[in-house]
């Protein structure tokens, strides 16, 4: 079942939420340090498909057949030969563009992320996001282990969002 949360629009540097999170170097401590490492591997604006990847993760970003304004966002992340994680959650466009840093949107699902954990923009069981720094579906303990995916947002990921998003 897919649950569409009310929304508020907001610049983010108006957020009174808005908070820096702890940090650890120079990414957010919920944020594993191997998302520097995700790179676009695989891009077609035909098909619609965006998949960034890395050595130990993947994410596959894909629209919903037959719903318009839904992305399915799939992850997986590899502990080791015998152990990983993955999951599937649905986000509109609107979500998409917030947790990739294009839009400021702010969602109010998000708001108890943002005050517990620090963020600029989070939505429940979706993402938080502070600045470049992005986990799907939640906050990490940046660790190994975390069932979550960690990226740094780069340009070409960007570029790429909007692409998929015409």
């Amino acid at each position: 079942m897919f649950f569409c949360c009310r929304k508020e629009r907001k610049d983010i540097m108006s957020n009174a939420l808005a908070r820096a999170p702890q940090m650890e170097g120079y990414s957010p401590i919920w944020c594993h340090h191997h998302c520097t490492k995700m790179m676009v591997k695989e891009f077609d604006k035909e098909q619609k498909l965006l998949v960034i990847a890395g050595s130990a993760a993947s994410l596959r970003i894909y629209p919903v057949p037959d719903k318009e304004d839904l992305w399915m966002v799939d992850w997986e992340v590899v502990q080791s030969r015998s152990e990983k994680c993955n999951g599937r959650i649905a986000f509109t466009s609107d979500q998409l563009k917030a947790a990739f840093g294009l839009s400021n949107e702010i969602f109010r699902a998000g708001e108890w992320l943002i005050k517990r954990y620090g963020g600029e923009i989070a939505a429940q069981f979706k993402f938080i996001r502070w600045k470049n720094f992005l986990n799907i579906p939640c906050p990490g303990t940046g660790h190994d282990g975390d069932p979550n995916i960690s990226l740094e947002i780069g340009e070409k990921m960007k570029n790429r969002i909007r692409l998929l998003l015409e």
